[in-house]
């Protein structure tokens, strides 16, 4: 079985994920298994809904396992400590949509959240500190960070941003992936091998893909965070009353940092009932540590270098190389 890097674990599966970069020579977090599961009419319904006519979602629990229906997608069913997982594929009306309800959703559950607040966002590293972007999907995230990568950043992580409290707080690479729009695909990575996401229509390529040289090689390269932007909605150039800057930031206080990073957590199905106010806390260590910035850039693919080397500048580097022609708009 092929082992794959996601969340910052090993997941060895039956079920082949093309869009996951594999991971030799390590231990399996979780396993994940195919085989046919029984009926669950004995089991404690945990939730059943419909979310349309179609499409309904039901979550119970037998034993301490916990099974997860989805009439869209398929079942899983996790042990008590989440580390043995089965699908039962006979009964899956579309793998695809498993496949990403799973990584997207699901294995999220078994992740750690006890030291690891996730958001939904991007990492990269400039000399020996990371900075991450962070915002909801078409942000400009992926893109943002590859054109840093691709000018002598180290790319860290896409989508799935881990950071953990400390002093300072650190991250690191959650998977080896990078999602991108298409135009984004043809401007920065055209010749690295990509599978296209059917839930989205994004392309996945793999760090090895795109080059050692510019991503943070191996799961366990730590690296402590300076700053997080977060990504303002898109603007046309110039910005009015900008004098036509390309990128942008204001200093966002840490009281009003918390609510705007809140939406930008990524959830499991199902939280414990002390989760909230764990990750409360470990927000506010975060922001008492790490400047948050709102970040605005000029989603045009002709001042994507001027944005970068902005970027650069405020981290008081300067790119090793030229972007060349690279484009915000992942």
């Amino acid at each position: 079985m092929p082992d794959y890097l996601v969340f910052g674990g090993c997941l060895r599966s039956e079920l082949p994920f093309p869009e996951l970069a594999e991971a030799g020579d390590c231990e399996p977090t979780w396993n994940l298994r195919l085989a046919s599961l029984p009926s669950d009419e004995e089991a404690e319904v945990l939730t059943d809904s419909r979310l349309s006519a179609s499409c309904r979602i039901r979550v119970s629990r037998y034993e301490g396992r916990l099974r997860f229906f989805h009439s869209c997608a398929g079942t899983f069913e996790f042990s008590a400590d989440g580390s043995d997982i089965v699908f039962d594929a006979e009964r899956a009306v579309d793998t695809n949509a498993a496949r990403t309800d799973f990584v997207a959703r699901l294995l999220l559950m078994c992740a750690d959240q006890e030291r690891v607040t996730w958001l939904h966002g991007s990492a990269v590293r400039i000399g020996d500190s990371a900075i991450a972007f962070v915002g909801p999907s078409g942000a400009g995230k992926s893109t943002l960070s590859l054109a840093l990568a691709r000018a002598g950043a180290k790319h860290i992580c896409d989508d799935t941003l881990p950071i953990e409290a400390g002093n300072p707080p650190v991250t690191w690479p959650s998977d080896w992936t990078i999602r991108l729009h298409d135009d984004s695909r043809a401007r920065l990575a055209s010749g690295a091998n990509s599978v296209r996401r059917e839930s989205d229509g994004k392309f996945i390529v793999t760090h090895e893909s795109i080059g050692t040289d510019a991503v943070d090689s191996g799961a366990e390269c730590r690296a402590p965070l300076v700053a997080l932007y977060l990504l303002a909605p898109a603007f046309p150039s110039p910005f009015a009353g900008d004098g036509g800057t390309c990128a942008t930031r204001r200093l966002i206080h840490p009281t009003a940092a918390m609510p705007a990073l809140i939406q930008h957590l990524k959830l499991g199905i199902l939280i414990g009932r002390d989760y909230p106010a764990k990750t409360m806390k470990s927000l506010a260590a975060i922001v008492a540590s790490v400047p948050v910035f709102e970040l605005k850039i000029v989603r045009d693919w002709s001042t994507i270098d001027e944005v970068v080397g902005q970027i650069y500048e405020w981290h008081g580097e300067t790119p090793s190389r030229v972007a060349s022609s690279v484009g915000a708009s992942a």
